[in-house]
């Protein structure tokens, strides 16, 4: 009964949960970035022939608004394409922040700041250093997070054949991803890890009938139960 009760009150108050879990998930977060040393630095070739490019920091940032964007949309779908939303990312950030803490990761990609690059946008990218350490890296939470909500929107019925839409929100996919290697923030490695992990998680969520699931082992179990008792 105490799970059908909070299970009813976050159906009344559906932004409590990403809320909840966003506390959750900061507090976890920073105390990672607090006291826990990178142990692996995350590196390939590839990371050396991508230059460097502050216009990236667009996109980059577009990411903190995408983000919750779709949560207010999904939301506004109903409960039952919010929720898988929900688990969808949460799972995802909760198996990285496990990773984070067990293959604690690196990158020595960030050159020195040059005092002859200046513009509005080379100075967000400093600001944006001086807050994000090259820390918990792979995989990528910025890619994950993107493709898992493209995913979910090809996933809606009412959308999958709507071309305009689903463009758009490929670009974007596809703008954010690349700002995590272009600005330096990310190895392409950490980028497949990414991409890799929100395949997997969606398929998980999306593809797996849990309940059914649950609801044929059940019937087994009471089956084998009664025969149990009979013999």
């Amino acid at each position: 009964m105490r799970v059908e009760k909070i299970k009813s009150w976050f159906k009344r108050n559906p932004y409590m949960i990403a809320l909840v879990y966003l506390v959750f998930y900061l507090l976890v977060f920073f105390w990672l970035e607090r006291n826990v040393e990178p142990k692996y630095i995350i590196h390939c070739k590839l990371d050396e022939m991508i230059p460097f490019c502050e216009n990236f920091i667009i996109p980059y940032f577009g990411w903190y608004i995408y983000v919750p964007a779709a949560f207010i949309w999904f939301k506004r779908r109903g409960w039952k394409d919010y929720s898988r939303l929900c688990l969808m990312i949460f799972s995802g950030l909760t198996v990285c922040l496990a990773i984070y803490f067990l293959f604690p990761t690196g990158l020595n990609l960030r050159l020195a700041d040059s005092p002859h690059e200046t513009g509005f946008l080379y100075n967000m990218v400093k600001w944006l250093r001086a807050i994000d350490t090259p820390t918990n890296v792979c995989p990528s939470i910025h890619v994950m997070n993107t493709v898992m909500i493209f995913q979910a929107i090809c996933s809606l019925d009412n959308l999958k054949h709507r071309r305009l839409t689903i463009s758009v929100h490929f670009v974007i996919m596809v703008l954010i991803c690349a700002s995590t290697v272009f600005l330096d923030q990310h190895s392409v490695i950490d980028v497949v890890c990414g991409v890799m992990m929100s395949f997997l998680i969606h398929g998980m969520v999306y593809q797996v009938q849990w309940k059914e699931e649950f609801a044929k082992r059940r019937t087994k179990i009471k089956g084998k139960a009664k025969v149990g008792r009979i013999s």
